[in-house]
């Protein structure tokens, strides 16, 4: 994208010479930027790609408001919304002249590139994110190194801290000092992590957050992927493995400190979660 890094100081190119030294390196080859700005409300602008890039285009609005579109149609883009949008879509954008926005846009390849892309999410539409803390902070570590250009572990070190910055748009990724749902979920986190000893059950948790238990396990299936239980059981496991990693203290033992009526019971779920029996991940480490 020639124009995302034109007249502006927050911008950054790929050399050619140097993208065939990533393509070439055998931990640079797997994903990397090619193109790369920031543009605050200030110096708020237009970009473009209408003949379509052969990379894929990441467009984070961090505050105000613009518009996008591809084809005849102008599409609304408001704060903590993006695009990612696929090789070679044909596209047009802009600032809203009233509340201009704070833009981030990033152009990536590489082998993974097609795998990440569909991790992150295919969305021809603008899609809303959590505004994390430190997200944008990241961006600005990733366009500083950038800059650094001709040393080359400058720049897999901006590439490495990428893979991260993408991994922030995942849907499972929630705000911790946000209020509402996800405030919902971290308050049963920590309730869970305080109670690893003890068998809960989804009506505790329910009782616990004074939120109905159906909501609640529908919430968290949606935000985290699991059901309450079984992220409870997950962390309870991962408290066993480092019990069976750092003491002396055998399987009944261990089971009985997580609060299970017997090591058979703690056996099946130590096995479900951890893939391996609890004598056989101690007879590992």
């Amino acid at each position: 994208m020639n124009q995302l890094a034109a007249n502006t100081p927050s911008a950054w190119n790929l050399p050619d010479h140097l993208k065939r030294k990533l393509e070439k390196h055998p931990l640079g080859s797997n994903l990397f930027i090619t193109a790369i700005g920031r543009y605050p409300a200030s110096a708020a602008r237009e970009i473009s790609e209408p003949k379509g890039a052969p990379v894929y285009t990441l467009i984070y609005v961090a505050q105000g408001s613009g518009w996008w579109q591809t084809g005849k149609k102008k599409i609304p883009v408001g704060t903590n919304q993006y695009l990612l949008l696929p090789k070679g879509t044909a596209f047009h954008a802009g600032p809203d002249t009233a509340d201009p926005w704070q833009l981030y846009a990033v152009q990536f390849s590489g082998k993974l590139a097609d795998e990440v892309y569909r991790y992150v999410g295919t969305h021809l539409k603008p899609h809303t994110t959590p505004p994390l803390v430190g997200r944008n902070a990241q961006f600005d570590d990733i366009l500083h190194h950038l800059d650094l250009m001709n040393n080359i572990e400058n720049l897999l070190y901006a590439n490495f801290r990428f893979y991260s910055f993408l991994g922030t748009f995942r849907l499972t990724v929630f705000n911790y000092m946000k209020k509402g749902a996800d405030n919902i979920i971290e308050q049963c986190i920590q309730v869970m992590k305080q109670k690893l000893d003890h068998p809960l059950t989804l009506a505790d948790l329910s009782r616990e957050t004074r939120i109905s238990a159906s909501y609640l396990s529908a919430l968290f299936k949606e935000k985290t992927r699991y059901s309450p239980i079984q992220l409870f059981t997950s962390l309870r496991m991962q408290k066993a493995s480092q019990l069976l990693k750092d003491t002396h203290l055998t399987v009944k033992e261990i089971a009985g400190e997580m609060g299970y009526p017997d090591p058979y019971t703690f056996s099946r779920s130590f096995k479900l979660i951890m893939g391996v029996s609890p004598k056989k991940f101690r007879d590992k480490v």
